[in-house]
């Protein structure tokens, strides 16, 4: 029995050697990574999945009073987005796929657990002799390769790579995730600065309907004037509709794009170069029977007749407009994106990944060193054996000579792919980021000539409707003259709209979140 025991104890001994001999050979894989990125934490692990929950569907007005809404800012939406897109969740698991592909490939080093019961019946018939002889027994062993020659330490490298191209994957969808807000954002901000010239026209429509109905009461306009103005005055309604509608769609929108999962609405604020809303940040979409003429507001000329522009509200469209371009050179926005993208890296790890391959399989002609270790209890019929065996041993296994040579041409085309797409992903960053440079910079030079145009053309509707009040033009002239301030305000605002939409894709080519 003390035999026994001293064997058992020789048995664990060797296990835990041949367990500590992973860390020993596997140093190369424990090495520090420049540029390593950190661990991935917006998401818990969660064992069970649960169904996206749905905001409860808002008929007609908000239970909550308009003047109670929470606002939230455009950084406040984009942040909401980040920790509720399934998108995300999803790609953040690839990510957890890919880091197991590395405890895979180290797997190679961990020991190997075999276990065997055998019972066996031997009968053997010879001349002038018979016997028979029946045995039993169990046996468990381990085996672990203790060196390759950096075939697995190359396979724990290709997975290491693949798992930091799985991150910058990851980043790249956050970067579309919070472009695709961004620009909702900017849409709910357009629509409202929209309504808010809508319901200007609908104010000096009501007040021009009433001004030509009384003129011509008193004798000086003709029917013709009146029917215009109510015309003007219901097409202007329809707008504001419209306009409405857009607002509603656009909202609508940027919830989607958020996946935005409560029931309370919420109001926008504006941002730092799109700010066309009133001083509170809050925008009521008043009804139709409640737009009136400004009170108090109203003016009249030498003749006492009513002029239509003391309505006008136009300071909130262009004298508290402010703008702040963009600091950055074309050369600064090239290089930020060439150290910035993050499909870029991915592409970059991808090489990486494929230059490990390569290496793995040229040394597909390097043997293994293994390690054995294997206890036995056999019975027989009087006696019984209990041997314990210590080896190892040096092997190449099954080698194709020729299997290896065409594998090693087909990695060395795969790892020239993947560095002619790094070089390909270069050149098509080098060439978006300019051009999206250039584009902004377009309109934000265009940005202060619309400017100036409003006030032109707001110069011009006032003297307009001056003319008119007196008789010295007809209502075709001044309606002429209101549409063109009103064109030129939603072209302003489209033009601002349509900077911010430059401006952020251009962030996004340098990969700016």
């Amino acid at each position: 029995m003390k035999i026994k025991n001293n064997k058992f104890i020789v048995a664990i001994t060797l296990l835990i050697l041949l367990f500590n001999s992973q860390n020993v050979m596997a140093i190369e894989e424990k090495k520090p990574e420049k540029n390593k990125k950190p661990k991935i934490s917006l998401f818990k692990k969660k064992n069970k999945i649960k169904d996206i929950k749905l905001p409860e569907v808002i008929e007609g007005k908000s239970k909550i009073p308009f003047n109670q809404l929470s606002v939230m800012t455009i950084d406040d939406c984009v942040d909401y987005a980040i920790n509720h897109n399934p998108n995300l969740v999803v790609s953040n698991e690839r990510v957890n796929a890919a880091k197991s592909g590395i405890g895979q490939a180290r797997s190679s080093y961990a020991p190997r657990l075999t276990g065997r019961v055998s019972y066996n019946h031997n009968d053997t018939k010879a001349t002038n002799m018979h016997t028979n002889q029946d045995s039993a027994g169990f046996s468990v062993g381990i085996s672990e390769m203790i060196w390759d020659f950096g075939k697995t330490t190359a396979k724990i490298n290709m997975a290491k790579y693949d798992t930091e191209s799985a991150i910058y994957d990851y980043d790249f969808d956050v970067l579309n995730v919070v472009y695709n807000v961004r620009i909702n954002y900017f849409k709910v901000l357009q629509a409202l600065a929209h309504l808010d010239i809508y319901e200007q026209n609908v104010r000096i429509q009501t007040l021009n309907q009433e001004r030509t109905q009384a003129m011509f009461d008193e004798g000086l306009k003709s029917k013709i004037d009146v029917v215009n103005a109510q015309v003007n005055l219901t097409d202007a309604k329809i707008q504001l509709v419209e306009g409405q509608n857009a607002l509603q769609t656009a909202i609508i929108n940027l919830k989607n794009s958020m996946f935005y999962q409560e029931d309370e609405p919420f109001v926008v604020k504006n941002t730092e170069n799109f700010n066309f809303l009133k001083s509170d940040y809050k925008k009521k979409v008043e009804s139709l029977t409640t737009i009136k003429p400004s009170v108090g507001a109203v003016k009249k000329n030498e003749d006492g007749l009513i002029m239509l522009t003391s309505g006008i509200e136009h300071k909130d469209i262009i004298q508290n407009f402010e703008f702040q371009p963009l600091t950055l050179s074309k050369k600064e926005a090239v290089e930020q994106a060439l150290e910035m993208r993050p499909d870029l890296k991915s592409n970059e790890m991808l090489a990486r990944v494929q230059e490990e391959s390569l290496k793995a399989i040229k040394k597909s002609y390097a043997p293994e060193i293994t390690g054995d270790l294997t206890w036995g209890y056999t019975k027989y019929d009087s006696r019984y054996s209990s041997p314990l065996q210590l080896g190892a041993s040096v092997g190449l296994g099954s080698v194709n000579p020729m299997g290896i040579h065409y594998q090693v041409k087909e990695g060395e085309s795969m790892l020239n792919i993947a560095y002619h797409n790094v070089n390909i992903a270069k050149t098509d960053i080098f060439w978006e980021v300019q051009t999206n440079y250039v584009n902004m910079r377009q309109l934000e030079r265009k940005i202060p000539l619309m400017n100036l145009k409003v006030k032109a053309t707001l110069e011009n509707f006032e003297l307009a409707d001056g003319r008119y009040s007196v008789g010295l033009n007809n209502y075709v002239e001044l309606q002429d003259a209101l549409t063109n301030y009103n064109n030129s305000q939603l072209n302003f605002v489209e033009a601002v709209f349509n900077y911010n939409v430059a401006r952020e894709t251009l962030l996004k080519s340098m990969g700016v979140k």
